[in-house]
């Protein structure tokens, strides 16, 4: 669908996004992932924090369909990004015009996570003939990605789970998960805390043996690092062989890459004597997995896409106000949710001034090889060489982040990249 925005409808963009301030960085997909700043939408919310939001600026033209195909039955979802994404949407259509006056109706359909749940999903979007796609949280994404395909429709945003998503022609990806947010942490690990042997646990799946062979033990033996990769099988329930074997040799570090399994891993390490670095990865640190592991979680180091939304920017307390003013109370404000808002704010600030919405030119907006403000995250530029194996992702810098006192610290506030020392053909 071409939709016309005239010239008389393109006001001045008035987005402050800063320019330096996931998420979702996941081993393979999860049910929940946190950051520090809440885990419901008025939890951090101050009485004026409605200043954030600025001056209302209400879109009144013929409305623009963007369509939205999302995570949400099955035994793993995300309900949040939606949930976020469509927070975002009403702040923008009440205080920034939607896009060049026009007010966003965000379309949605709920996937079930596989490439037929989520085909069936965006093949029921695609006959609403939308203007663009907004990129989900769906592990299902390449079955839609064919579907989008055939329909010529650019995606904007969401969270690559996938290489396919990752390397799409027709997307742009604001921020990397399961590659940049490992890469940046295990080049930490050597560079800020001086690691030399580590151990790694990760589940025996396919994504976890991408993740735990192909980017955390690739990274760390890039730099020197002596690695000893454990398999830890999906439906494992004793964890105790597995943590004897990562700490027997006396690792300086431990590196946690089982999503579902977390809790009882550490639990396993603290009950062995473990005495090294612990290093995991976001859905580590949800409310639920760091209520379950207790004590055993202390001291775990990851990293993540986003500044907490306890953080005090500009872009954390637009965030905060809005899903206090738009959002559902029960909303977990995880990286997750960060995504789907920041997906929204990104593409309202670059497509606002763009007259014909059509897959061509919604992609030369952000496919022009320039730094862009990212919204709750680091500058972002699509010029396909921010993060080796995925061309569509514009951005691999992360934030340290670590668990102290049962709730999540970031450790360095410098946006880092490990990306130099991935190489995608290295396998375990």
């Amino acid at each position: 669908m071409h939709v016309k925005v005239t010239s008389k409808w393109a006001p001045a963009l008035a987005v402050a996004v800063a320019a330096s301030v996931f998420a979702a960085g996941c081993g393979s997909s999860s049910s929940k992932s946190s950051d520090s700043s809440s885990s419901k939408s008025s939890a951090s919310a101050t009485p004026d924090s409605s200043a954030a939001l600025g001056t209302q600026k209400k879109a009144t033209g013929s409305p623009i369909t963007v369509g939205l195909v999302n995570i949400e039955s099955g035994p793993v979802t995300f309900p949040e990004y939606r949930q976020a994404a469509e927070a975002a949407v009403k702040y923008i259509n009440d205080y920034k015009g939607g896009l060049g006056g026009h007010p966003v109706q965000l379309q949605s359909c709920a996937s079930d996570g596989t490439p037929p749940g989520s085909a069936r999903c965006a093949g029921q979007i695609a006959d609403k003939k939308p203007a663009f796609i907004l990129g989900g949280a769906d592990t299902g994404a390449p079955g839609a990605f064919q579907v989008w395909k055939r329909a010529n429709q650019a995606v904007v945003g969401g969270i690559p789970f996938t290489p396919v998503e990752s390397n799409a022609p027709n997307a742009v990806e604001f921020m990397s998960v399961s590659v940049a947010d490992n890469a940046a942490a295990s080049t930490y690990a050597v560079e800020k805390l001086g690691v030399k042997k580590a151990a790694v646990i990760y589940t025996d799946d396919t994504q976890g043996k991408f993740t735990g062979l192909g980017v955390i033990a690739n990274v760390l033996k890039a730099q020197g690092v002596t690695v000893k990769t454990i398999p830890l099988a999906p439906n494992a329930a004793d964890f105790s062989s597995v943590a004897a074997s990562a700490t027997e040799g006396q690792p300086d570090m431990v590196y946690v890459n089982s999503p579902n399994a977390c809790a009882g891993v550490l639990k396993a390490l603290k009950s062995v004597g473990n005495q090294a670095k612990l290093f995991g990865i976001d859905p580590c640190t949800s409310p639920p997995a760091l209520k379950a592991a207790g004590d055993a979680a202390e001291g775990l180091y990851f990293a993540q896409p986003f500044d907490s939304l306890d953080s005090g920017t500009p872009d954390a307390k637009l965030m905060l106000a809005a899903m206090q003013k738009y959002g559902a109370k029960d909303v977990a404000l995880d990286s997750i949710a960060q995504a789907g808002f920041s997906s929204v704010m990104n593409m309202q600030a670059e497509l606002n001034g763009v007259k014909t919405l059509d897959a061509n030119s919604v992609l030369a907006k952000f496919k022009d090889g320039k730094s862009h403000p990212n919204f709750l995250a680091h500058d972002f530029v699509c010029d396909g060489k921010q993060v080796p194996g995925a061309t569509s992702v514009c951005n691999g810098y992360q934030k340290m982040k670590q668990v102290k006192g049962a709730k999540v610290i970031t450790v360095d506030n410098q946006w880092i990249s490990g990306t130099k020392n991935y190489t995608p053909a290295r396998q375990g």
